[in-house]
Parts: structure tokens; C-alpha cells; sequence
């Protein structure tokens, strides 16, 4: 087990005893492939060192993912970005990026 899986595992003890608990299961299931991804493809030493390059890298090796499913990863990557204290938010994957802005334009 790599470390920032244990680190991603420590911090969702807690995230996991609160609200929906099935729901909250599978986040913490999608942030911990998304950490293995990052894992296998780089190797950081800390779940700080995880930054827009990561997510982006990650949405283009999972181009195929339902709309709905990428969201889902988005929401877990969001919570990773308040853990971390990262300001803004995550890069969001294409497909949400396009459906945004179609909706924006009349």
C-alpha cells in the first residue's frame, strides 16, 4: 500500500463516520484510484504534492467515463482539494467543462 493511500485512508476515517456512509464508501473508493493512478505514473511523497497536473493527467488516461461517473471522480477530487487545502477546485473533465458551457450560452 502506497502512502498516499494510507494518508488518503487516515483522512477518511472521519469523512466516512459522517452523512450517507454508502456514498461516502465509494468517494473514498474513487480518490483512492485516483491516487494509485498518480501513484504509478509519478511518485509523490505527499498528498499536498497533488496539484491540476495530476487531475488533468488523470482525466486524459480516462477519457472514456460517463459523464456521470467522471462528476462522481470530480466530487472526490474536490473533497481531496479541501483536505489539502488547496484554493479553488479541481480541473473538471471535459465532458462537465462543455456540458457548462453550453448551458452558459443561450
Amino acid at each position: 500500500m502506497s502512502i498516499l493511500v494510507k494518508q488518503i485512508q487516515a483522512l477518511a476515517h472521519h469523512y466516512v463516520r459522517q452523512g450517507a456512509k454508502a456514498h461516502r464508501r465509494l468517494q473514498v473508493g474513487r480518490m483512492i484510484k485516483f491516487v494509485e493512478f498518480i501513484d504509478q505514473t509519478e511518485r509523490p511523497h505527499n498528498l499536498h504534492e497533488i496539484g491540476k497536473r495530476h487531475v488533468i493527467a488523470f482525466w486524459k488516461a480516462h477519457r472514456d467515463l460517463a459523464p456521470k461517473t467522471a462528476h462522481a471522480y470530480w466530487l472526490a477530487l474536490c473533497v481531496i482539494w479541501e483536505w489539502t487545502d488547496k484554493p479553488g477546485q479541481p480541473p473538471k473533465p471535459l465532458c462537465i467543462a462543455k456540458s457548462e458551457l453550453k448551458e452558459d450560452q443561450p
